[in-house]
């Protein structure tokens, strides 16, 4: 699963446990959506004369913007994308890896031009469950001359934000120095603090994980391909509050949220 995605899935994290827990961590949490510190870094793109341009885009990329699947390169998750123009106010991206459709998503401009939602829906998980999340963004740079309305710079709120529980959610546990983490898509790890590198099971891309220990929580740093894409800080606050920084190591970008035990 790609927890790197902020502008198009919300990337909330939240963790859950045994009921007798064992070291801070444990418990069952989830993220306050409400309060999600977004990264300020716009997402910038354009759909000009035909052709769907992404600037922001780690690294930028260009595609005709025709409906039908052009191959990107460099992506992690998937090597293919579509973007179609649905009408005046609203186009669709697509997704692919190796033929087949991964994601689709619905990028819409609000009446007044100002605000973008985009809704995916995806089943690009290790529970092969379609899942549908809606994320928001405002506008902070305008369409330029001639392009498409969802076109120009745009930065994400939590405002509007439909997140599907199983973003949400995951299960925790720490026992020693051995961390057990399995997401509420399914796909899961054990890992030692300070350990090797360990298979993040069910991971789309073969990720990998390696875990240090930091106070009384931990950093997760996320491989693919050999190359650290991102790293996860888990802080423990108090009995029931935890914080965890979100940072991708690719577009610079970082996210920060507060956990709740519930």
């Amino acid at each position: 699963m790609n927890r790197l995605n902020a502008a198009l899935c919300g990337l909330l994290v939240a963790v859950s446990a045994p009921a007798i827990s064992a070291s801070p961590i444990d418990g069952l949490w989830k993220a306050d959506a409400t309060t999600a510190k977004l990264s300020t870094k716009p997402d910038v793109f354009s759909i000009k004369d035909g052709v769907y341009d992404c600037t922001s885009c780690t690294p930028p990329y260009k595609m005709p913007a025709d409906g039908k699947p052009h191959p990107v390169a460099d992506r992690d998750y998937w090597d293919a994308g579509a973007v179609k123009v649905v009408d005046a106010n609203t186009i669709e991206w697509s997704r692919y890896r190796k033929g087949v459709l991964i994601s689709s998503t619905k990028v819409a401009t609000s009446a007044d031009g100002n605000m973008l939602s985009f809704t995916s829906t995806s089943a690009d998980n290790a529970a092969g469950k379609s899942i549908t999340s809606t994320s928001m963004a405002k506008r902070v740079g305008p369409a330029p001359a001639g392009t498409h309305a969802t076109s120009g710079s745009w930065v994400g709120v939590n405002d509007g934000a439909q997140i599907a529980e199983e973003n949400l959610t995951a299960t925790m546990s720490m026992t020693g120095d051995v961390v057990t983490m399995t997401l509420g898509t399914g796909e899961h790890y054990t890992a030692k603090l300070g350990g090797p590198q360990v298979p993040f099971v069910g991971d789309k891309a073969g990720a990998t994980v390696a875990l240090i220990k930091a106070g009384a929580g931990f950093v997760e740093t996320d491989y693919v391909g050999g190359k650290a894409i991102g790293t996860y800080a888990y802080t423990p606050v108090d009995a029931t509050t935890m914080t965890l920084k979100a940072t991708n190591l690719k577009s610079a970008t970082t996210d920060e949220y507060t956990l709740k035990k519930q």
